[in-house]
Parts: C-alpha cells; sequence; structure tokens
C-alpha cells in the first residue's frame, strides 16, 4: 500500500467518521464501494453494544435508586468515620 492509497484510506475514514452518505464517499475517495462499505461496518458496528443502549435514558435504566444507596445504612456504619 503506497502513500496515496494509504490517504484515500484515510480520507475515506474521516468523511466515514462525519457521518457523510457512503456514495458521496466512494466519489471523492476514489475506492471501491465494496472498501467504503468494509471501512464504514469497523467505524460504525450495527450490532454493537453501544448502539444497542444509545436509545437508553436515566427512566430506562432506573438509576436514582442505584445513586441513592451508594451510602451505607446507619447500623452498617461502625467502621465508618465521619
Amino acid at each position: 500500500m503506497n502513500n496515496t492509497t494509504k490517504g484515500q484510506y484515510e480520507l475515506a475514514r474521516k468523511m466515514l467518521t462525519g457521518h457523510i452518505d457512503i456514495d458521496e464517499v466512494v466519489l471523492m475517495s476514489g475506492l471501491s464501494k465494496e472498501i467504503v462499505e468494509q471501512l464504514n461496518e469497523e467505524i460504525n458496528p450495527k450490532n454493537s453494544e453501544v448502539q444497542m443502549l444509545k436509545d437508553l435514558d436515566t427512566v430506562d435504566l432506573n438509576i436514582g435508586q442505584i445513586l441513592f444507596d451508594n451510602l451505607p445504612a446507619e447500623d452498617e456504619s461502625e467502621g465508618f468515620h465521619k
């Protein structure tokens, strides 16, 4: 892989990271559509855990109870110095 090809791949990666359409990336980078689709899968995997959790909010996760339960109860604070 020479420097020109590396530059094309880097350009395609940056454009895909910026959420530019695949067809436009193919046109601007000069790479084939198959290669650009492979790069897009590497950058934005569809089945990743992050993608599955992106639509959740604090109500769905019930984080309120977790935040309030971090302090020890009165009877459990024997080794706890104030």
